[in-house]
């Protein structure tokens, strides 16, 4: 039986620049999605060496001379958390089928309106064997904490190379959100700050965020407002 996926109540909002800039290596493994800002790409190339090295990845530095730098650093960094992510959470299914202890801690994390954790709390008391029994029902019904991103619209500023303007494409947050389609996530980005014509109609050139055949959509868009005045605004727009 297929439960809710709604596994958790909450979530991990964006924290600034880097406060959350890690959080889906540290907590996506429990299915708690979390959002990371990908506005500053120096701290990001530096956290992308930082876990490949932790997690023994091969690391090729992106350096301010390449071309499009700042959008392949953003995708870089963001494929590395979504290997480390699907890697982490396929060792925590492993463990809670082959651990009694490990399996009875997660059922007793997850909150009492959860219709996973009172599948997981009927099967634990069948008494059935964790290895042969739960590992099936983890791999059909658990699904990892969902990686989304945050650009902040406003900082968008134009880049130059020398004193020769570069195209709008290359600003900071056209740059941010190419790198986060470039990247192998499926998720969504996260929009505050305000509105940002420009970079609303930089969307219409990714085929990621319309519907494929089967109306399924790979990215999506969230909207970050403060009232339902801008939310009517920036979402009709």
């Amino acid at each position: 039986m297929t439960v809710n996926q709604s596994i958790h109540t909450f979530h991990i909002p964006v924290m600034g620049l880097a406060y959350t800039i890690d959080s889906p290596i540290r907590v996506a493994q429990y299915g708690i999605d979390s959002v990371i800002s990908i506005m500053d790409d120096e701290l990001i190339e530096k956290m992308n060496a930082f876990y490949s090295e932790k997690f023994n990845k091969p690391y090729q530095e992106i350096t301010q001379k390449i071309h499009d730098y700042r959008a392949k650093r953003i995708t870089s960094y963001l494929n590395l958390v979504d290997q480390i992510v699907k890697e982490k959470f396929e060792n925590f299914k492993v463990e809670l089928s082959e651990s009694k202890q490990a399996f009875e801690s997660y059922v007793a994390m997850l909150p009492n309106t959860s219709e996973l954790k009172n599948a997981l709390q009927q099967v634990l008391n069948e008494g059935s064997v964790l290895k042969d029994s739960i590992k099936k029902f983890l791999d059909n019904d658990l699904l990892a904490g969902q990686v989304d991103v945050n650009i902040m619209t406003k900082l968008d500023k134009d880049n130059f190379i020398k004193n020769e303007q570069l195209a709008i494409e290359f600003n900071d947050a056209h740059a941010a959100l190419r790198g986060f389609v470039n990247s192998t996530l499926s998720s969504s980005v996260v929009l505050s700050a305000g509105m940002n014509p420009r970079l609303f109609t930089y969307f219409e050139n990714f085929p990621a965020f319309y519907p494929d055949k089967k109306q399924v959509l790979e990215k999506k868009i969230i909207l970050k407002v403060s009232d339902f005045r801008s939310a009517m605004i920036q979402g009709n727009f």
